[in-house]
């Protein structure tokens, strides 16, 4: 067993489901990187369904239809998928960082891989769910849904304020850190903990073995590095960076967990206006 040194310098992953941006013709993004929350996002939907792709992440989307809000709560899929979405109504989205779990309360993780529910029903006190509910629908602004749900969330969690020396919290920070570039050998030399127990912890508090969830951050880092390349794709760099073993390895588990080829995906999205859609908000 060899020792581990993560690479702390990196940014925390930021994971990404480009295929929302195409269901739209503007989709703004703000990222948060703070109280366990990756970024919020809204978009008004031009299609009646969007491409999913596996990100080891909890999201909550709200929107308004037949003059009413709805609210719900999805976790990650574990290859390519869809979800369904409402024509011309007005999403807003909340992203969360891979491990954290924003209704621990009321259902574990591994309930919501693959699966979805309302997320007004996982909210306990009829108070709280009847201010969130109000605040969110007379919310104009983005800016405005944004601090409705902070307010709302920080009030319902201790999330912010999660130690940090915990087991959970050292686990995603160096399971994210390493980009997925890491086996639990490595994390059991870095924690001190046997392997079988960090198994078990990381279905836990991840809600899937630890295989699975290196395979989805690593794939997500991917998606990233291609991404952030765009005009100009090297799948060999991407592989590299990425953690995989060569190309060939990168191509295979792009392909089972977006459905495309690395090239053939990046094409889809410049040729569908990706990078004209997308506006990041500071």
């Amino acid at each position: 067993m060899r020792n581990y040194t993560p690479s702390l310098s990196n940014n925390e992953l930021n994971p990404k489901q480009p295929e929302f941006v195409l269901a739209t013709s503007t989709y703004s993004k703000k990222c948060l990187m703070n109280y366990n929350i990756s970024h919020f996002y809204t978009f008004t939907a031009e299609a009646d369904k969007m491409g999913v792709i596996p990100d080891a992440c909890i999201d909550i989307l709200f929107w308004k239809k037949d003059d009413k809000i709805k609210a719900k709560i999805a976790g990650t899929f574990l290859q390519k998928g869809e979800a369904p979405t409402d024509l011309k109504c007005e999403y807003f989205g909340v992203r969360f960082l891979p491990g954290i779990n924003p209704v621990n309360n009321i259902m574990k993780l591994s309930e919501l891989v693959n699966h979805e529910e309302d997320f007004e029903d996982m909210i306990a006190q009829y108070d709280d769910k009847e201010q969130l509910l109000e605040t969110m629908y007379w919310a104009g602004s983005f800016e405005e849904k944004v601090q409705a749900f902070l307010n709302f969330y920080i009030k319902q969690s201790d999330h912010s304020l999660e130690n940090e020396g915990s087991l959970k919290r050292v686990m995603r920070k160096v399971i994210l850190t390493s980009n997925g570039n890491l086996k639990l050998a490595d994390l059991s030399a870095y924690t001190g903990y046997s392997e079988r127990y960090l198994n078990q912890k990381i279905h836990q508090e991840f809600g899937m073995n630890p295989k699975n969830l290196i395979r989805l951050i690593r794939f997500q880092k991917s998606v990233s590095n291609l991404i952030s390349s765009i005009p100009r794709i090297n799948c060999t760099d991407t592989a590299l960076a990425a953690g995989y073993y060569d190309q060939s390895h990168f191509i295979k588990e792009f392909m089972n967990l977006s459905g495309l080829t690395p090239t053939v995906y990046i094409k889809n999205l410049l040729d569908n206006g990706y990078d004209k859609k997308l506006h990041v908000i500071a």
